[in-house]
C-alpha cells in the first residue's frame, strides 16, 4: 500500500513540475507552442526532457476538458501517443501566468513534502494511523446512532404521552 500511495504521490509531484516547467519555458519564450504542428511541439517537449503521462491520468493535473480537436484519435509516433503530453498542451491559455507558475510549484512542493512523509512511515505505521481513524470514525458514528435513536425515543415517548392524554380527556 505504501509503495502505491508513494507512487501516486510521485506521479502526481512530476505532474506539478512538468507544468510550471512548462508554464515557465513558455512565459520565458523558450518554448513556443502557438502557431506549430503538435507533433513538433511534443518533438520540442521530448528534447526539453518533459515526462509524457497517458491520457488517462491527465485529469488529475488539472487538464481541461476535451476540445473537439482532442476528441480526434491520438497520433502515435516511434515514442508514443502524442496524447501523453495534453496535461500540458491542454492546459487554458489563462494558466499561462506567473501565478500559475507559482501556484504549480507550491503544490509541487506540497506533494514533496507528502511524499517523503510517507516514505518516513513504515506499513505499520500506516495501519495503525488508519486503524486510529477507523475508530474515531466509528466512535463518532456510535455517539450519531445513539442520540438518533434517543430522539426516536423521546417522540415516541411524546406520542404515548399525548394518547394517554387524549384518552383521559375523553372519558
Amino acid at each position: 500500500m505504501q509503495d502505491y500511495l508513494a507512487n501516486e504521490l510521485q506521479t502526481t509531484f512530476e505532474k506539478y513540475t512538468n507544468q510550471a516547467r512548462f508554464v515557465q519555458m513558455i512565459v520565458d519564450k523558450q518554448l513556443v507552442v502557438s502557431n506549430r504542428k503538435k507533433a513538433e511541439i511534443v518533438a520540442d517537449l521530448r528534447k526539453h526532457k518533459f515526462r509524457p503521462f497517458p491520457k488517462g491520468t491527465a485529469k488529475a493535473a488539472g487538464e481541461n476538458e476535451p476540445t473537439v480537436e482532442d476528441e480526434e484519435e491520438p497520433e502515435v509516433d516511434a515514442n508514443g501517443s502524442m496524447a501523453d503530453f495534453d496535461y500540458l498542451l491542454g492546459m487554458a491559455i489563462w494558466s499561462l501566468t506567473k501565478e500559475k507558475i507559482a501556484k504549480l510549484k507550491e503544490q509541487a512542493a506540497e506533494k514533496e513534502i507528502e511524499l517523503l512523509a510517507l516514505l518516513e512511515k513504515s506499513p505499520k505505521d500506516l495501519w495503525n494511523a488508519d486503524l486510529d481513524l477507523f475508530l474515531q470514525e466509528w466512535e463518532v458514528s456510535r455517539v450519531y446512532a445513539l442520540t438518533f435513536s434517543f430522539i426516536q425515543l423521546n417522540d415516541v415517548l411524546a406520542r404515548l404521552h399525548r394518547v394517554r392524554g387524549e384518552e383521559s380527556q375523553g372519558c
